[in-house]
């Protein structure tokens, strides 16, 4: 049985990228009936900011930790098991300020984890995640392009920054799906919706 992992990233709860996360589920759902859906809500629940206290307990397992301490482990630990689960990652990524959200940021730095997520061995980092395909949903006011990395987009700072992080945990098949220009008109937003949702349904087409 497949199972999907789901991240909404965006903090306005009417934003066009959770409208195409949406529309992914609903057709991996269509493909895999019996599938597992797990979705987190970052974008409006998002995880804590890293302190002191924090990456102590993420980073250093001190023997003891406080309820606030304990809270963030389980919560990392949990969202890592999601991870591990997953057959597929979707991802509704708003290009906030040319990258990522806040709240995606912290959620990585809430799972990148060494000696969990990835490692150090005698030629480097080395991931330590099983690859899987991930798709990420941008949603773009602008025209930034579609996240081709032989063709980036000079203010496109988020592609290259997901792929290379999911890569250094190991998961090197991500996948940029763009509705550009959602800022910029209906005609256009018009356009670059139908353009993401048509690379979303090809997605399962086969």
């Amino acid at each position: 049985m497949s199972t999907l992992l789901v991240l909404d990233t965006s903090p306005r709860q009417d934003s066009v990228s959770r409208h195409l996360t949406q529309k992914f589920v609903s057709e991996w759902t269509n493909k895999n009936p019996d599938g597992t859906v797990l979705h987190q809500d970052i974008g409006a629940n998002p995880p804590e900011h890293l302190d002191d206290d924090l990456i102590d307990a993420l980073r250093r397992s001190p023997d003891s930790l406080n309820q606030r301490q304990s809270n963030a482990v389980n919560a990392s630990n949990t969202t890592i098991e999601q991870l591990v689960q997953a057959d597929m990652i979707v991802i509704g990524a708003p290009l906030h300020n040319f990258t990522i959200t806040g709240a995606l940021r912290t959620w990585i730095d809430h799972v990148a984890r060494p000696g969990k997520t990835f490692g150090y061995g005698p030629n480097g980092p080395e991931g330590l995640l099983k690859d899987r395909p991930v798709y990420v949903l941008s949603s773009r006011g602008g025209q930034y392009g579609d996240g081709d990395p032989n063709n980036l987009h000079p203010a496109d700072f988020q592609s290259g920054y997901l792929r290379h992080i999911f890569g250094f945990m190991g998961i090197q098949s991500v996948n940029i799906i763009a509705a550009n220009g959602m800022d910029m008109g209906d005609e256009s937003r018009a356009a670059g919706l139908d353009q993401a949702e048509e690379a979303i349904s090809s997605v399962f087409a086969a």
